[in-house]
């Protein structure tokens, strides 16, 4: 990967796609907790690696860095969910824009068929 990488549209495309995941996993998963730096650098990494198709190549790098490079300050004693909001602050004061059904299931209900059972969603909360 070349410096130039993290200018790329299609690589500040990607980076604002895993800090969007990044918040909704931090925002969704012990949000209480306090962030430390390395949970922060694991779940960027994870979100683009998710993002480019379970491959950490050239693309998956790029995102990476690309989202690190661009996310917020991170203060000690900062919790998940305070900084999940601080990078829907700080991407949506950046112009960006996403749809408010983003955050919906990726696979619609259909009438007639089961979803998980309510025990199961609720853990998963």
């Amino acid at each position: 990967m070349n410096s130039t990488d993290l200018n790329r549209p299609e690589t500040e495309q990607a980076a604002v796609r895993v800090l969007l995941a990044a918040a909704d996993h931090l925002s969704s998963t012990e949000p209480t907790a306090v962030l430390e730096a390395h949970s922060l650098l694991i779940c960027i990494s994870a979100e683009a690696y998710n993002q480019s198709d379970r491959r950490y190549d050239g693309e998956g790098k790029a995102a990476s860095r690309a989202a690190l490079a661009m996310s917020p300050e991170r203060a000690d004693g900062t919790t998940r969910g305070e900084y999940a909001r601080a990078i829907w602050r700080m991407l949506e004061e950046a112009g960006y824009e996403w749809a408010a059904d983003a955050n919906e299931p990726a696979i619609p209900r259909v009438t007639g068929i089961p979803g998980p059972r309510a025990e199961l969603a609720k853990a998963g909360s």
